[in-house]
């Protein structure tokens, strides 16, 4: 007997419930987001298939009323529409402009007078993500040991917007008071740029080079980093000469080599 009652409490627990919630991890706030909630009723009636962020509804589908489906805007969040069939209701919201994690839930029930629900919960976080590496401006070519040089690296615009961090050979570099990370303003959907400056110091050696690398990293959850980095050449005074010194010598030969070529031009025009 007591096999029987509880065969029948499971088959009775198991005629309905929700078998796909798909809800995005990132939503981009420049475009909308879809979410699909897929679901199996057997030999039960379905009442309403409801939505909610957080604990606010967003949406509800009753196909026993006219009409079946009504949207509530919530603050924050607009709801753009959303369709249902006899097993799936789908719904399209525009996330935020805000760097923020909601849940996001489905919950079905079947008709009266039992009103039993089921009920399926996931979250999304709004992120932007930056399209481009930042880009590291100010680098010279060559630098003298006891230089100081002033560097700045740009990220791509994101949300939220990138953190910058400075390395010198691979070792993080102190933040100064007045090298924090500075911001745009706001774009579509939110979106910053940020960018920070770093003052090298060059080593008094002789010669050498120094690798300098800017990383934007996105403070999310898995975080997002990308980066740019840059090789300084060290050349020391005797060095510089000597390079400048070879420059002007071959400035020298060519202006030389053009005045014998016009020469040339001139004698051939005379004699002709």
């Amino acid at each position: 007997m007591k096999v029987f009652i509880l065969l029948a409490v499971c088959a009775l627990s198991s005629a309905y419930k929700i078998t796909q919630l798909k809800v995005p991890l990132y939503a981009d706030p420049r475009r909308a987001a879809e979410l699909s909630c897929h679901f199996q009723m057997d030999d039960q009636k379905l009442h309403s298939v409801k939505w909610y962020r957080d604990m606010h509804e967003i949406f509800r589908y009753n196909p026993s009323q006219k009409p079946p489906i009504r949207l509530f805007n919530v603050t924050g969040i607009m709801v753009q529409g959303g369709e249902c069939q006899a097993e799936w209701c789908l719904v399209r919201v525009m996330p935020p402009p805000v760097a923020a994690r909601a849940a996001y839930s489905c919950e079905i029930s079947t008709e009266g007078p039992k009103f039993q629900i089921a009920r399926q919960t996931k979250h999304m976080t709004v992120v932007a993500m930056p399209e481009r590496d930042p880009v590291i401006i100010g680098a010279p070519k060559l630098v003298k040991p006891g230089e100081q040089i002033l560097l700045n690296c740009t990220s791509d615009y994101s949300l939220p917007p990138a953190d910058i961090n400075w390395y010198i050979d691979n070792e993080l570099q102190k933040q100064e008071p007045w090298q924090r990370t500075e911001q745009s303003l706001p774009q579509a959907g939110g979106l910053r740029a940020s960018w920070r400056v770093l003052r090298v110091p060059v080593p008094p050696a002789e010669s050498g080079a120094l690798r300098v690398r800017c990383e934007a990293a996105l403070p999310v959850e898995p975080p997002v980093r990308r980066d740019d980095a840059v090789v300084l050449t060290l050349y020391s005074r005797t060095q510089l000469s000597k390079y400048v010194s070879n420059a002007g010598t071959n400035v020298d030969y060519e202006i030389k080599l053009s005045l014998v070529i016009l020469w040339i031009c001139i004698f051939i025009t005379i004699g002709l």
